[in-house]
């Protein structure tokens, strides 16, 4: 029963930091497709109200992906508690990083401030 616990505890593992590797690739590609968007419409002398429906869509997108990124993190916690609870409290999980600390739900204010849904 214990080995089984092991072994899906490592593949839970290995599928969490390219998750969270993949999560902030996304962010980085969005936040570059913005400043294209910008010097583009620069570069091609284009009057400013030329793709900016688009922009901000693109800038909505890399919100909710800079919300989901911290999800992501508040998972990695849950999942650290969740590995003690079940008697693994001695196990690598193998992170490259020091795991996000710990905080309540109460303490994290959302992307927009405390009214942001």
């Amino acid at each position: 029963m214990l080995n089984d616990r092991l072994a899906v505890a490592k593949e839970v593992a290995s599928q969490l930091l390219p998750a969270e590797t993949d999560l902030e690739n996304a962010i980085v590609y969005a936040s570059r497709l913005t400043i294209a968007v910008v010097e583009g419409r620069r570069k091609a002398r284009l009057p400013i109200t030329i793709g900016q429906e688009a922009l901000g869509h693109v800038a909505a997108a890399t919100a909710q992906l800079v919300q989901a990124r911290g999800q992501l993190g508040r998972a990695h916690v849950a999942l650290r508690a969740a590995k003690d609870e079940i008697g693994l409290r001695t196990f690598a999980m193998g992170d490259l990083w020091d795991c996000p600390p710990s905080t309540s739900a109460e303490n994290v204010t959302p992307i927009g401030g405390a009214n942001a849904a």
